[in-house]
């Protein structure tokens, strides 16, 4: 039994958004923040379109895209937005095509998160910014969101911050993160 993604739209629209503890905005807008006008960001695993929503307010002049694979979760993206079902594993756009990526709460989730890394990696142009937000599962309350993902049959691929921003290093990126009560920030450029 895996969480029924596809049929909780409605629960993550209203509920989503407070997942996320009350530092991660400011850092997903000092993020953004750094983009050039006109960037193309994808959302990936962005589901109902809560960080699309939060970098909305922020930073209009993007062209924003949350690509998940659950059509029920992206009927609540708000309108407007460019959305695209899609696997993390098997990105649909050219190589150096996208000038960012931002994760909430996703990466763990992905079938294959190593995977779906060498597809960020792939479609990101050199220079390109990487934003993730997930639970540490070894500490605080990430521990309690990996056993519980654990129980309900998810793949529950968690990363721990240094070892995300190690593998990162070895796909070309220059990364640090900001970890708080189990829960991280990491951000990440590509070097080429």
């Amino acid at each position: 039994m895996a969480i029924p993604f596809e049929r909780l739209g409605w629960l993550f629209v209203r509920w989503g958004h407070r997942v996320y503890p009350k530092w991660a905005r400011p850092a997903l807008e000092q993020w953004l923040d750094r983009l050039p006008p006109g960037s193309r960001v994808i959302d990936l695993g962005g589901g109902t379109g809560v960080l699309t929503n939060w970098a909305l307010s922020r930073r209009g002049d993007l062209e924003y895209m949350v690509v998940d694979v659950a059509p029920g979760m992206m009927a609540h993206v708000p309108a407007g937005v460019n959305k695209l079902v899609a696997s993390a594993e098997e990105l649909p756009f050219a190589d150096a095509s996208i000038d960012a990526v931002m994760m909430g709460e996703a990466l763990h989730h992905f079938t294959n998160s190593d995977r779906a890394l060498q597809e960020i990696t792939r479609v990101l142009r050199p220079g390109g910014r990487l934003w993730v937000y997930d639970f540490d599962p070894a500490s605080g309350v990430g521990r309690w969101v990996y056993w519980g993902e654990k129980l309900l049959g998810e793949p529950a691929s968690f990363y721990r911050p240094g070892e995300l921003a190690a593998r990162l290093g070895e796909l070309g990126f220059e990364a640090e993160y900001e970890c708080r009560k189990g829960q991280y920030v990491l951000t990440a450029t590509r070097l080429a």
